[in-house]
């Protein structure tokens, strides 16, 4: 009888162990931990910049220096022994040009070699970043027609514009 009461107790105590370390709780736990840990470590960053700007506020409002060259900036003050020189923009847009060789051994756009299957992604690139550029193509005169009416092609259906083609 005692034997079964402790046969009973120990099945009893192990029960109990096993849910507490089996149940799920027990892995959301772990997770909102590594949670709360990542949140803090997140909080004590924005802590950090929040004091390097309210450090950078400070100096902007109590620096003369910084509130000097801001006068100047945003209403072009001048201190009275000073003249000021005024440029404006030009409104003329100004072209780039660019140069596309096509030599009978590969392409060079813009002073890089291009594969011709990449040709249309380059000059469209290209396009993109400077809107104003123009494309001037110098053909060496050993590339064959077929090769040439290759990149004629690729350079119509691209965004940017040829203006001048050099044959060679």
């Amino acid at each position: 009888m005692r034997l079964a009461v402790i046969l009973v107790f120990v099945s009893v105590v192990c029960g109990l162990v096993y849910f507490i370390f089996s149940h799920p709780s027990l892995d959301e736990l772990e997770r909102i931990e590594r949670e709360l840990r990542a949140l803090e470590t997140q909080n004590q960053e924005l802590a950090t910049e929040n004091e390097e700007l309210e450090r950078q506020i400070l100096a902007l409002r109590d620096d003369p220096r910084l509130a000097e060259r801001r006068a100047r900036e945003s209403v072009g003050l001048a201190r009275p022994d000073e003249l000021i020189f005024q440029f404006e923009e030009s409104t003329e847009e100004m072209s780039v040009r660019v140069r596309l060789n096509v030599a009978s051994d590969g392409l060079e756009l813009a002073g890089e070699t291009v594969e011709i299957a990449d040709l249309l992604d380059g000059l469209n690139g290209l396009h993109e970043e400077m809107p104003q550029a123009v494309l001037e193509v110098d053909v060496d005169p050993e590339v064959t027609p077929i090769e040439r009416q290759r990149v004629v092609d690729i350079v119509e259906e691209s965004s940017i514009s040829a203006t001048r083609w050099d044959e060679g």
